[in-house]
């Protein structure tokens, strides 16, 4: 199974591992024509949506394996959650999962 999350935002398409570490990242021209310091700032922003999906996601697939686990254990396994966008990426997780 593999856990992604993914983010589009003005021109910016990124798709994340749990955790945050990007595994792609699509640019527009759009995107380009707002300078460097704009480009910067939506895809750090897509980014920290991505991770807090793709977190979510792995929370889920985590708990569903080894039961209920508390926020400091998921968060020790690099789990984290971002409580402002955690309501819109729970709207993005299954409710099952298929290896």
């Amino acid at each position: 199974m593999s856990i992604t999350g993914t983010a589009r935002r003005g021109g910016v398409a990124v798709e994340v591992a749990p955790g945050g570490a990007l595994r792609g990242l699509e640019l527009t021209a759009e995107a380009l024509r707002g300078g460097g310091p704009a480009l910067a700032g939506r895809i750090l922003q897509a980014v920290r949506e991505a991770a807090s999906e793709a977190n979510e996601r792995a929370r889920q697939a985590v708990t569903a394996e080894l039961g209920v686990l508390g926020d400091d254990e998921l968060t020790r396994l690099g789990l984290g959650r971002e409580e402002a966008l955690a309501e819109r990426a729970e709207d993005t997780t299954p409710d099952t999962w298929r290896a």
